[in-house]
């Protein structure tokens, strides 16, 4: 509960900081767990454009908090 706030919290700082299109592939992948082919679809993105936008959100939450499992 107390690590979820937290994500949480932290989404909210950072989310300014990336396009609306990586947000949405990011959160459909992370916290909506869909395949990033799905999101891709959804988007009309690419596969790989999906995951590299979800690497950079999720490499830019760890330099705030950490690694948090």
């Amino acid at each position: 509960p107390a690590t979820k706030a937290l994500f949480r919290r932290v989404l909210d700082l950072i989310q300014g900081e990336f396009s609306n299109s990586a947000w949405q592939a990011f959160w459909l992948t992370t916290v909506e767990e869909r395949t990033s082919r799905e999101a891709a679809s959804e988007l009309g993105m690419t596969p790989g454009a999906v995951r590299q936008a979800k690497y950079r959100i999720l490499h830019r939450v760890r330099e705030e908090v950490g690694d948090v499992d």
